[in-house]
């Protein structure tokens, strides 16, 4: 898979823009978890099966943190970002950026 595109996605509570998360870490490591990732660093976790590779990373703010998911597949595997941003209440925005 090393020759594939890999597309960034912000998870966010807000549909138009990346908002940062107030949850305490041990909401994500939790939810991930459950999802099927390994945490992988210390804000890191990763997936992957025969159809992609998926990176997830926590970025702190100043409330709580960022959430970026960066998907290795064949196809835009969007249908999974939309699940991962199900299960932490939020949506996916695709090529996501903090706000200035």
């Amino acid at each position: 898979m090393g020759t594939l595109t890999v597309r960034k996605y912000g998870i966010s509570l807000d549909p138009l823009e990346l908002v940062d998360f107030s949850e305490k870490f041990e909401f994500f490591s939790e939810t991930f978890t459950e999802l099927g990732f390994d945490q992988s660093g210390t804000y890191t976790f990763r997936y992957s099966d025969d159809e992609c590779m998926m990176k997830a990373e926590l970025q702190r703010s100043q409330d709580g943190y960022f959430l970026w998911v960066y998907v290795q597949a064949f196809d835009e595997h969007e249908h999974r970002v939309k699940e991962i941003a199900q299960a932490f209440g939020g949506y996916a925005v695709v090529g996501g950026k903090k706000p200035a």
